[in-house]
């Protein structure tokens, strides 16, 4: 009778895991908090999802310019802590030179950024964040687009 029951408890142990795995939910990407008006959000995929610490991740981005995207703004990919310190090295390229994009971008045009490459951080503790943004290098304005999600 133990036996019975110790693997009736395996087995639905085990289906109630194969049943999760085809309903993981794809990471969510949101507005980032840190502006006074949130710039609108881009759309985000990263593979793999979620992110394997220490691994290479694949980010996919693109959107609609609710403003024109001018020269010499740039899009940075970055991880950073739940108190917003910077894990690791961030991506910083030019926005205008992605293959296939060509500026300025229109306001109400749509934009797909190539396949960016970057590294997670060695350790991705609950609370870390990882943030895309699209916008002036100096700082001195809102991001064009911005878009982050916590792990």
């Amino acid at each position: 009778m133990k036996h019975n029951l110790a693997f009736l408890v395996i087995l639905l142990a085990t289906i109630s895991m194969i049943n999760a795995v085809p309903h993981k939910r794809a990471t969510q990407f949101g507005p980032c908090t840190d502006y006074g008006v949130p710039p609108p959000v881009s759309t985000v995929t990263i593979n793999p999802d979620p992110p394997t610490a220490g691994a290479s991740l694949s980010i996919n981005v693109s959107g609609t310019a609710a403003s024109p995207i001018n020269q010499g703004v740039i899009i940075s990919v970055a991880f950073l802590d739940a108190n917003y310190n910077l894990l690791g090295t961030a991506s910083i390229q030019d926005f205008c030179s992605q293959a296939g994009i060509s500026c300025p971008v229109a306001a109400g045009a749509s934009f797909t950024v190539p396949t960016i490459t970057t590294t997670a951080p060695p350790t991705i503790n609950p609370g870390t964040i990882l943030g895309i943004n699209i916008g002036d290098p100096s700082g001195n304005t809102n991001p064009v687009q911005c878009a982050m999600a916590q792990f």
